[in-house]
């Protein structure tokens, strides 16, 4: 064992205590300069901006006097801010505008046309009806929107107000809209090439696939966007779960047919608009035909096909009025409602006969079918049947097609007729 050398030990305490007390004297003189200067805020943390406003809801009337809402902000005093994406006047502290629907969807208005300063000026928010615009696009303007809106999810939503500079909630609102849509589809959108995209309902991009030519421009009624299918060109959209159904269900669809061909039992007249299922033979049972949904355009009826979960066939209901148009823009809604199906042909609900086949008239139902759709793993297929085995089935679409939906619910006649007078799904 060694011997401690105490004068050693106590000379290092007192140079380590005089190395503090220089440290804390140091900083007592920071301190008391920073809290001078009115600077001690920033010097331990930041201070997030502040804005005093009031949010509410506004009615905007829509064609056939319709009333949808919107949210509005009216900032009123506060600290100098600008919105994300303002490009002019964009002075102060940055804010990140967010309104957060009913269902839990995040959206982010576009605030592109804001000019600062803010205060005093009703902000409005909206869905963005531009020509590319879907269900996940919203805007923000110091203006009341014009024209035909899409319609809000009615319920309680919550804007926020996001201090970039801190990053951290600087104001929320809740706020209940009460004219609108009971719900947004599961899945929705334009589809084709760059300037169009299917999302479900989070706004999540859905996998597609493009077969053969398409073309997609924003020339469609009501500036939609639309694309051309050439009879030889589909696309595929990714299995996933919005886009399955084994309840209540909508299908909504704009489309302008270049033909209708006159049906026959050989093959012609069929086109495909929309459907999640695959063909391998003619028949009633799963193994001939697996749908979950199918809709084609019959010559110039519309047909429904899908395989019922209870009795294990495959039935088919077909329009007996022939309301398609070719070369015109037709609005195609199916609903599935407790059971009950109705085809609607631009807001009007068509009489049905019913088929237990995937051949049409080949072995008929008396009266009406319950439908109990039964889902399945298979992708959704535009333009295009899906087939296992013969390209005679492919049944391919010519025309254009737009702004197409799919819903978990049925859409209502007042929905409906909204989205045929506004050119909307």
């Amino acid at each position: 064992m060694s011997k401690r050398d105490s004068k050693s030990t106590s000379g290092a305490s007192e140079v380590a205590a005089e190395i503090l007390i220089v440290i804390l004297v140091v900083l007592i003189a920071v301190v008391a300069y920073a809290a001078f200067t009115g600077q001690l805020n920033s010097l331990f943390f930041k201070k997030s901006v502040y804005v005093a406003g009031t949010a509410a809801v506004t009615g905007i009337q829509q064609p056939g006097g319709i009333t949808d809402d919107v949210l509005t902000y009216l900032p009123k005093a506060g600290d100098a801010f600008y919105l994300t994406g303002q490009t002019a006047g964009a002075n102060g502290t940055q804010v990140t505008f967010k309104a957060i629907s009913p269902n839990g969807q995040v959206l982010v208005p576009d605030a592109s046309s804001i000019k600062g300063p803010l205060y005093g000026k009703t902000l409005y928010i909206y869905p963005n009806s531009s020509s590319a615009a879907t269900q996940c696009n919203y805007a923000i303007s110091q203006t009341p929107p014009t024209g035909t809106l899409r319609a809000m999810t009615v319920g309680t939503w919550t804007l926020q107000m996001i201090d970039e500079n801190v990053h951290v909630v600087a104001n929320t609102f809740t706020e209940t809209v009460k004219h609108g849509a009971t719900a947004l589809p599961v899945a929705g959108g334009f589809l084709g090439g760059s300037t169009s995209q299917f999302y479900d309902v989070n706004c999540n991009p859905i996998t597609q696939t493009i077969n053969g030519n398409l073309v997609t421009t924003s020339t469609g009624p009501g500036n939609m966007t639309i694309t051309h299918f050439n009879g030889a060109s589909s696309i595929t959209l990714q299995n996933s779960t919005g886009l399955g159904f084994t309840g209540d269900m909508s299908i909504s669809m704009w489309f302008n047919p270049s033909e209708n061909v006159t049906y026959s039992s050989s093959g012609t007249g069929w086109q495909q608009l929309i459907g999640k299922g695959v063909t391998s033979s003619a028949g009633s049972s799963s193994t001939d035909e697996n749908d979950n949904y199918q809709i084609f355009q019959l010559g110039n009826q519309l047909l429904f096909e899908w395989n019922d979960a209870t009795t294990g066939q495959h039935y088919q209901a077909i329009t007996t009025t022939t309301p398609v148009l070719a070369n015109a823009w037709n609005y195609v809604t199916a609903t599935v409602s407790g059971g009950q199906l109705t085809i609607y042909d631009n807001g009007v609900a068509q009489p049905l006969v019913y088929d237990n086949s995937n051949v049409p008239y080949s072995d008929p139902v008396t009266g009406s079918v319950t439908v109990n759709l039964e889902n399945n793993n298979n992708a959704v297929n535009i333009g295009e049947q899906n087939y296992a085995t013969n390209s005679a089935d492919a049944f391919y679409y010519n025309g254009y097609i737009g702004s197409t939906a799919l819903y978990n619910r049925a859409l209502t006649s007042t929905e409906i007729a909204a989205n045929y007078a506004g050119y909307q799904a």
